[in-house]
Formats: C-alpha cells, structure tokens, sequence
C-alpha cells in the first residue's frame, strides 16, 4: 500500500488557462484585480485546480497477497 501523488492533466490544463486569466486580470502597478469579483473567482478556481491536479491517490490494497 503506497500513497502515490497523482498528476491529472485536466485539472492541470485548467490551472494553466486560469493562471493566464489571472495575469491578465491583475494591475502590476497598483497590485490589485482589475474586476475584483472576476479576480478572486479566478484565484479561487485557479487554487482549487492546482490542488485537484496534485491530490493525492486513495491507497490500494493488494488482494491477491494474504
């Protein structure tokens, strides 16, 4: 039984795309969003994408071994 930390490159995709948005949305001179309601949704999708792309795979148990 191992713990295996999975890649999902859909969720990876998307976190590239939204990380993009973020960029775009966010003002480098005065540091803040743009659209602010638009930049936070886009940070909180952007986080909850980055953390379903690395998350972690349930644990197997080999049956066939007793």
């Amino acid at each position: 039984m191992k713990n295996k930390i999975g890649f999902n490159l859909v969720f990876a995709m998307m976190a590239f795309v939204l990380g993009l948005g973020l960029l775009r949305e966010f003002d480098f001179e005065n540091f803040v969003f743009r659209k602010k309601a638009l930049g936070f949704l886009y940070l909180i999708v952007f986080i909850i994408s980055v953390f379903l792309t690395f998350k972690k795979k349930k644990q197997t148990e080999n049956k066939n071994c007793h």
